[in-house]
């Protein structure tokens, strides 16, 4: 029997190798847990680490990575019980750090400033120019091009893009409330901020709205900025997940993820329900600091249910 640790490992190494081909050499279980090979690198499960062989025994002192379900739907505040606004207040406020790097440094390059600087390239996207990881080149090129052809149909696709203010890409930092670097340090995410004048009185992101408002994650969604369906739906198709669909929402926010959408496209392949049940199953995988997946008992006895190890 496969336990579910080394079940989660499989899962998500396997996603990996399926949206990073050229990167990924190859996922083995070797020595009791499941490895990834990038390059000369080989890393570990490890409950959730991704620690090389020298650390694996050592996971206890690392934190886990980030990894869940990305919800079809966007979170609606209206429908949370009084537990899930409590765990997503006790989420908001809790201390964060950084997990182990090193996986994601032999998958983009590197983990210090000086190296991951050598990877990025300047780039002219909807009319503004921004600094981005030369991985995303191609797929954000393909996400301009799909905009731009919604936008000859579409005229709220047309007018948020006439209404952008600004576009921020690569950008060595902390996400905001932690010690772990962003997705912006790797030049993988991209902020939409629109002008004034088009967000008018709307939340955006939920980390400012708690600056001023305990209830941040009880704003309904006709007060959020939405961007147009035609909008979320280009940086989809092409990997990109979007933040408004976190219940911590950060609806500016677009991030390089193909793998989080090959976890939920292999599970609809097999008619399983991706949707998380409460608002707590669908954590922030951008600004808070990630849970276990062995703590998603319902995704992952759906898991087991459709490998045929669980009735």
């Amino acid at each position: 029997m496969i336990e579910a640790q080394e079940l989660e490992g499989e899962v998500v190494f396997k996603s990996f190798q399926h949206t990073f081909p050229d990167k990924v050499e190859k996922v083995a279980f070797i020595n009791g847990d499941w490895t990834i090979t990038i390059g000369d690198e080989v890393f570990y499960w490890a409950k959730g680490r991704l620690l090389p062989e020298g650390l694996r025994n050592d996971w206890e002192s690392y934190r886990s990575q980030m990894f869940s379900l990305y919800p079809k739907d966007i979170p609606d505040p209206a429908m949370y019980s009084q537990s899930d606004i409590e765990a997503l207040r006790v989420e908001g406020e809790a201390d964060r750090d950084d997990p182990y790097m090193g996986f994601q440094g032999a998958l983009y390059g590197g983990t210090t400033r000086t190296e991951i600087e050598t990877h990025q390239v300047k780039l002219a996207f909807l009319g503004k120019n921004i600094v981005i990881h030369e991985d995303i080149v191609e797929p954000l090129s393909r996400v301009e091009q799909h905009i731009m052809t919604y936008a000859e149909t579409d005229h709220e696709v047309a007018l948020f893009v006439a209404s952008i203010d600004s576009i921020g890409g690569y950008n060595w930092r902390a996400i905001q409330g932690t010690q772990r670097q962003s997705y912006h340090s790797w030049g993988l995410a991209l902020d939409i901020q629109p002008k004034k004048s088009y967000l008018g009185n709307k939340v955006m992101y939920w980390f400012w709205e708690r600056i001023f408002d305990k209830n941040w994650m009880l704003v309904p969604l006709e007060r959020r900025w939405i961007p147009p369906l035609g909008i979320i739906k280009a940086f989809e198709n092409e990997g990109f997940i979007w933040g408004g669909r976190w219940a911590l929402y950060d609806n500016m926010h677009f991030e390089y993820r193909p793998e989080l959408l090959e976890v939920n496209r292999l599970l609809a392949a097999q008619g399983s329900d991706t949707q998380p049940r409460h608002a707590q199953d669908a954590p922030d995988l951008h600004h808070l600091y990630p849970v276990t997946l062995s703590s998603k008992a319902s995704f992952w006895e759906k898991i087991l249910i459709y490998l045929g190890l669980k009735e």
